[in-house]
């Protein structure tokens, strides 16, 4: 969360398609830099000529001063808010670790280590043992796999 109220628009990179998440606003104190697609790019410059971040400044900055980041529980009364209008059921587990938790959970057939790197965890056993959940879909996919022990033996 705070990683994501510190974003200034030159951490989004038209050239490049890449988020940089600066160490200075990172709890381990970790940068990374993230491809992302062309269209994310193209939706992030839309909104910034919305909200008057045209020439820089941080993404969400306070009403009071356009060069401190807005509070978390504001972004948090935004977060339920925009629930409520789009009625949309409270999700177990917190706020925004919800959010986190799906995205982690969605991307459980990608290899581990470039979830990891994508949403900034630096060791997977945080991803593993907190964010990536089982789901039916899944689990249904492990119980139906026909393979037997020995013919995963024998091909090993």
């Amino acid at each position: 969360m705070g990683s994501i109220r510190q974003l200034a628009w030159p951490d989004f990179s038209a050239v490049n398609n890449t988020i940089r998440w600066r160490a200075e606003n990172d709890k381990k104190a970790k940068e990374w830099v993230v491809p992302v697609p062309k269209l994310l790019i193209e939706e992030l410059q839309g909104f910034r000529v919305k909200l008057g971040g045209a020439f820089g400044g941080l993404v969400f900055p306070s009403d009071a001063d356009p060069c401190v980041p807005i509070r978390t529980d504001v972004l948090s009364k935004w977060l339920l808010v925009a629930e409520g209008r789009a009625e949309l059921p409270k999700l177990n587990g917190s706020l925004w670790h919800s959010y986190r938790r799906g995205w982690a959970t969605a991307r459980k057939d990608l290899p581990l280590k470039d979830v990891c790197a994508a949403g900034g965890w630096s060791d997977p056993t945080t991803l593993i043992r907190c964010y990536q959940q089982p789901d039916d879909a899944t689990l249904l996919r492990v119980m139906s796999e026909p393979r037997k022990i020995l013919e995963v033996a024998n091909a090993g």
